[in-house]
């Protein structure tokens, strides 16, 4: 899968140095959805899976035209394609703990060994870093993950030592670097603060940030109260996602990033970060309410270490992102019950790239050791184009080569 995407993006290299030790290895988080996930059923049902609304038809290794296509193509046969619903959802027990279906097994197409399989979506990227001499699946690698749960609740953390020591050793001893867009970034986060830190010194140089998502998305609470996701990517009421995914509805919202901001309203009521379980149960959405009472950041001592407390990642981390374009943080229903049936309620907007506001944009600030240094917003760059965008491609490139010499500079010099 994949192989006739991987040879063109190999072909264009041009790279002198063939992606040992002259080139820093960059292991890439991606972000929700942008995951390759394998799905088994019972031992009876095999294929691959993406989500149709996250993904551009014209990056699908060919022949596949559509996420269904895609599907089908690695095993997803005609009578089971209505199925797949029921088989990704996640069961929310009692206690607000998430797992899969019974006899449903997901787990990522594989890790760091093959980008365009893994992380199709961010073909445009590679081919940028190509152009500067990495090499896909030997200094560039993907880290996929499943992003239906929260940090620390999948192999991220594991994988990413695992391909990270892989890539050091063939690099010659040379440092990797993180790169992460949007949840990704989140995960990382979660990794390179849980992880070792005597090891992380050792092996990763720095840790560089496209559009991260480090806290609760606000906008996607409604997610909880929607059908969900369809296979028609154009389909008016569906969310990106299943309402029982909890990687990114569980997050809760810290005040801390978005303040006595309002970002729902009821009627005349407003709703705040705080509220953010209220509007849930209120809403009806009963069980990821539980779920997000047990996996919210603000009760993880590795998130609030830089939340509240401002401690730095044990490597240096730099940080690009959009500003300037309109962004929706929440939504103003009409009434409660039936939030689910308000699938037109208005928007509440507030700066940011699109896709994060700024206060989700900016988070790093707080905890990163120079914001001055450490970030650059880039005016009227989208959340998704930024990974393409050629400066904020160019700034990873250069942190990546710099930081491997021991001296990751500012992206403000």
């Amino acid at each position: 899968m994949g192989l006739a995407l991987a040879a063109g993006l190999a072909a264009c290299s041009g790279s002198p140095d063939s992606g040992t030790s002259l080139t820093p290895p960059i292991i890439f988080a991606p972000g929700l959805g942008m995951s390759a996930l394998a799905i088994e059923v019972d031992g009876n049902a095999s294929f691959t899976f993406l989500v149709p609304t996250m993904t551009s038809p014209e990056l699908l290794p060919p022949p596949a035209t559509s996420a269904l296509d895609y599907s089908q193509r690695s095993g997803l046969r005609t009578e089971d394609i209505d199925r797949v619903h029921e088989w990704l959802a996640l069961d929310i027990s009692s206690e607000g703990r998430a797992s899969n279906a019974s006899g449903v097994f997901v787990a990522p197409v594989s890790v760091g060994e093959n980008f365009l399989a893994e992380c199709p979506q961010y073909l445009p990227m590679a081919n940028l870093l190509s152009e500067q001499g990495w090499t896909t699946d030997i200094s560039l690698k993907c880290l996929p993950y499943d992003y239906r749960y929260p940090p620390g609740k999948n192999s991220f953390a594991t994988d990413l030592r695992e391909v990270v020591e892989a890539s050091v050793a063939a690099a010659g001893g040379t440092k990797a670097v993180i790169a992460c867009h949007s949840q990704g970034c989140l995960m990382a986060d979660h990794a390179l603060r849980t992880l070792d830190p005597v090891w992380v010194a050792d092996n990763v140089a720095a840790l560089f940030g496209f559009a991260g998502q480090y806290s609760g998305c606000s906008d996607c609470m409604k997610w909880a109260f929607s059908q969900g996701w369809s296979w028609d990517p154009d389909a008016p009421d569906a969310s990106p996602v299943d309402p029982t995914w909890v990687g990114q509805m569980a997050l809760g919202l810290q005040s801390s990033v978005y303040g006595d901001n309002v970002l729902y309203m009821i009627g005349d009521r407003k709703i705040r970060a705080v509220d953010d379980v209220a509007l849930l149960r209120e809403g009806g959405a009963i069980a990821m309410a539980r779920a997000t009472e047990r996996y919210a950041l603000q009760h993880q001592k590795w998130f609030m270490l830089g939340d509240e407390s401002g401690v730095p990642l044990p490597v240096p981390a730099r940080f690009v992102y959009g500003t300037t374009i309109p962004t929706t943080v929440g939504y103003a229903f009409e009434a409660v019950p039936d939030i689910g049936d308000q699938p037109d309620a208005p928007a509440i907007e507030t700066d940011g790239d699109g896709g994060d506001s700024a206060w989700m944009n900016e988070a790093p600030a707080r905890w990163t050791d120079d914001p001055k240094c450490d970030m650059q917003g880039l005016p009227g760059v989208t959340h998704m184009a930024i990974v393409t965008d050629a400066d904020a491609v160019g700034l990873l490139a250069t942190v990546a080569r710099a930081g491997a010499a021991g001296d990751v500079p500012c992206l403000n010099p």
